[in-house]
């Protein structure tokens, strides 16, 4: 099975992405450990685009992060789609929130790579627009355009919601 795990930052991807693996023993591959241990220029980019299209060789995995730039070529492959969905204040608190834990304590995100670190800066205040200004609509339009007609589609809006899918499936 060929899942994608995409969503607002701060929608608990990486944390359904750590249960969903540990359930299913599919590999796991989180995007921000990628795209966070490079230098983000023109031929990091590139090295992204390469390496996700490695890892989606093998017959089975879990990917798990939005950057929109390469999601049409993981929704195409996708047999499972699960699209976390959060209220843009809520989105906004967690991010915060995770942000303060990891100052704290870096294993709180076992995703970032070792040399990541955040600031309260300028570009910090800038990642906050762009999850205030996460467009679902835009999101929507790339999956719903590009999904295979077998893909299932999962939108889970809540904490409740996500146990029921692990639930669901587990006892399939």
């Amino acid at each position: 099975m060929k899942i994608i795990i995409i969503g607002n930052p701060g929608s608990g991807k990486s944390t359904l992405a750590r249960k969903l693996q540990a359930q299913t023993q599919l590999p796991l591959l989180q995007l921000d450990t990628l795209w966070h241990a490079t230098d983000y220029s023109d031929a990091a980019q590139k090295w992204f685009l390469a390496q996700q299209q490695q890892f989606m060789r093998q017959p089975d995995w879990i990917i798990e992060g939005n950057y929109k730039g390469s999601l049409q070529q993981r929704v195409v492959k996708a047999d499972l789609i699960i699209w976390l969905k959060v209220t843009r204040t809520k989105a906004i608190y967690r991010v915060i929130k995770r942000s303060l834990r990891f100052k704290r304590n870096r294993q709180s995100r076992p995703e970032m790579p070792t040399g990541f670190s955040e600031h309260f800066d300028q570009d910090y205040w800038d990642f906050l627009k762009t999850v205030w200004a996460y467009d679902n609509a835009a999101i929507e339009r790339l999956v719903v355009t590009n999904k295979p007609a077998s893909c299932e589609l999962w939108v889970l809006k809540n904490t409740k919601a996500k146990k029921r899918f692990l639930s669901h499936l587990q006892s399939n």
